[in-house]
């Protein structure tokens, strides 16, 4: 009887201490998370994590690049890099003002942003170096097909020029226009309601518990900031669970996937709808369209060279592209030369799904022969 009194007794001690401790640290980052976080990572406390200095909303297209930014990343993919953009928030060399006429213009989301790289090793910014045209790289991570529509209808409706558009159509695009984005009657994008709901709970936790929210994110991004290319050539790569379930669609069979909210024949539906109305949108004003699809390293290990969102892609520009450029082949028969493995350590992130800084140069070399 004395035993379990003793033990009751340390349960009981050990609860208190325990949610004492909890709330003590919930109250302490209440009232002074952003001195603690500051402290604790300079770097983060200023980024677009906590203050969103960088990656801003926009009212109509929904987020964009703020504009003049030159800003010392992290080592994202120990990759130290700065992010710069120019006087109309578009990635570019750090320092610059410009007007708003521009030769080609690229559109896509973090692929065409080339996250972790300088401008100056982006695809974009090799094929300006190259072709001395003048290039607008329009393209912000987590775009999709109804925010390319919307951003594109802004741009022209405020005096912006170009006289082609290169659209990179992505793999993951189909995921984020089913789940998060939705198109309103005026062409602005607005948020499905579970990315709402989900938004909203984020922006509490960062606005109201900043280092709880801090280190909510460290150990999530954990496996992802590991980037670090083991020597054990055999060694796979971790990817995140997002990642995974943005391609699912081009290699899984069946019209519901899990972790889509809407049929996927749906979503394809209103991504050609919204494409087709880029196209009027552009032809309208003479500008020429062409479109570039490529691979993630999952097409590479589970889906084929006619990948279905290539041929979807190949089917809506007939008649209707000045080029549609299909990168797929480029890195398949790279892997069929040697291995899958082989091809994503040298073009890819480790751990992630974005082209390095090879990745960029290929491609580039690529938009310099074809354009």
């Amino acid at each position: 009887m004395l035993i379990i009194k003793k033990i009751f007794y340390f349960v009981k001690s050990s609860l208190i201490i325990i949610l004492t401790t909890f709330f003590l640290t919930l109250f302490i980052d209440f009232f002074f998370g952003k001195v603690i976080l500051n402290k604790l990572d300079p770097y983060l406390s200023k980024t677009e994590f906590y203050n969103r200095l960088v990656r801003i909303d926009h009212k109509y297209y929904h987020h964009t690049l703020k504009a003049n930014v030159k800003y010392l990343k992290s080592p994202a993919f120990n990759n130290y890099h700065t992010l710069c953009t120019d006087n109309h928030g578009f990635k570019y060399k750090c320092g610059t003002q410009r007007s708003k006429n521009f030769d080609v213009a690229f559109l896509g989301d973090s692929f065409v942003e080339g996250v972790a790289l300088n401008y100056e090793d982006t695809f974009v910014g090799i094929f300006e170096k190259n072709k001395k045209l003048s290039v607008a790289n329009l393209g912000v991570t987590s775009y999709a097909p109804n925010i390319y529509l919307s951003k594109i209808k802004y741009l022209l409706e405020n005096q912006y020029t170009f006289e082609e558009l290169i659209l990179f159509i992505d793999v993951g695009d189909l995921y984020d226009d089913n789940t998060f984005y939705k198109l309103n009657d005026d062409f602005s994008v607005g948020e499905k309601k579970a990315k709402e709901k989900n938004l909203k709970r984020r922006k509490f936790l960062r606005n109201n518990f900043p280092v709880t929210n801090y280190y909510m994110y460290v150990i999530k991004m954990n496996n992802r900031l590991n980037n670090s290319v083991p020597p054990l050539k055999s060694v796979k790569p971790i990817f995140d669970e997002k990642a995974i379930k943005k391609s699912k669609w081009t290699y899984e069979s069946g019209n519901k996937i899990e972790g889509y909210d809407e049929p996927i024949s749906k979503t394809k539906l209103e991504m050609i709808y919204s494409i087709n109305e880029l196209y009027k949108l552009l032809k309208a004003n003479n500008i020429k369209l062409s479109l570039v699809v490529y691979p993630w390293p999952q097409s590479l290990e589970f889906d084929k060279i006619n990948s279905d969102h290539v041929l979807m892609w190949k089917k809506f520009c007939e008649g209707k592209c000045h080029k549609f450029l299909n990168l797929f082949p480029l890195f398949f028969n790279e892997v069929r030369k040697s291995s899958y493995l082989e091809v994503y350590r040298k073009y890819y992130f480790w751990n992630d799904v974005h082209f390095n800084s090879d990745g960029n140069k290929k491609i580039a070399d690529k938009l310099i022969e074809e354009f």
